[in-house]
C-alpha cells in the first residue's frame, strides 16, 4: 500500500513538472510577453518598399501571391494579411498580394453590324474594355438616329478595324463607327467625328 502511495506520488510530481516545463516553453517559444507592434497599411505602397518598410518594424514582409487590379499602380500592395491596424509579435510574418506589372489581355467582342451603340457599350464593359470615340456616319439602312448601328469597330485612335476575337490589352479604347439616317446632321446633334466612307 506504501509503494503504492510513493508512486502516485512521484507521478503527479512528474506530471507537474512536465506541465510546468511545457507551458514555460510554450511561453518562450510564442514570445508571449514579447512587444507588439501595429501593422501599417501598405495598400497602394510599392512591393519593394513595403518590405523595406515591414523590416524596419521588426517584421517580415512575404509576397504569395500577384493579382491585376483595375486602378492599382504596378506592383503595388493590393492587400495584406494580417490587415492593417492589427497588433502583432516582432518577426511575425506579414503576407502580401500585389498588383501585376503585366497588363492582362482580353479578347475584343463581335460589334460590327451585331449590336446597337447601348448594346455595344455594355458588351465592352463585361469585356473589361472602354468605349473611346463615337463616329457617326450616314448609312442609308438607318431610318432613324435612335438607331444607332455599330458598323464598325476600331482600335482607339487609328481606323484599324479591329477582327472579332483579337487579343487587345484589358481596359483599352474602342472607337465605335455608328450608324445615323441622311437628315441626322441637319438637326442640333452630339456627333463627335463624321467620316464620309468607311476605310
Amino acid at each position: 500500500m506504501k509503494k503504492i502511495g510513493v508512486h502516485l506520488g512521484l507521478m503527479v510530481l512528474l506530471l507537474i513538472v512536465l506541465a510546468t516545463g511545457t507551458l514555460f516553453f510554450l511561453r518562450v517559444y510564442t514570445k508571449h510577453d514579447g512587444e507588439l507592434v501595429k501593422v501599417k497599411d501598405l495598400d497602394g505602397v510599392k512591393s519593394n518598399k513595403a518590405i523595406e518598410v515591414l523590416e524596419s518594424m521588426g517584421l517580415e514582409g512575404v509576397v504569395t501571391d500577384t493579382v491585376f487590379k483595375d486602378g492599382a499602380k504596378r506592383l503595388a500592395v493590393v492587400n495584406q494579411n494580417p490587415a492593417a491596424g492589427l497588433n502583432v509579435k516582432r518577426g511575425r510574418k506579414i503576407y502580401l498580394v500585389i498588383n501585376t506589372d503585366k497588363v492582362p489581355m482580353v479578347m475584343m467582342p463581335d460589334l460590327a453590324e451585331k449590336t446597337s451603340l447601348p448594346q455595344a457599350q455594355s458588351i465592352l464593359k463585361r469585356a473589361h474594355l472602354r468605349l473611346g470615340k463615337i463616329i457617326r456616319q450616314v448609312d442609308a439602312s438607318v431610318r432613324t438616329k435612335n438607331d444607332e448601328p455599330v458598323l464598325a469597330q476600331y482600335e482607339s485612335g487609328t481606323h484599324q478595324i479591329l477582327a472579332p476575337g483579337t487579343l487587345v490589352e484589358r481596359n483599352s479604347e474602342i472607337d465605335l463607327v455608328i450608324g445615323v439616317p441622311a437628315n441626322y446632321f441637319d438637326s442640333d446633334s452630339t456627333a463627335i467625328d463624321v467620316v464620309d466612307e468607311l476605310p
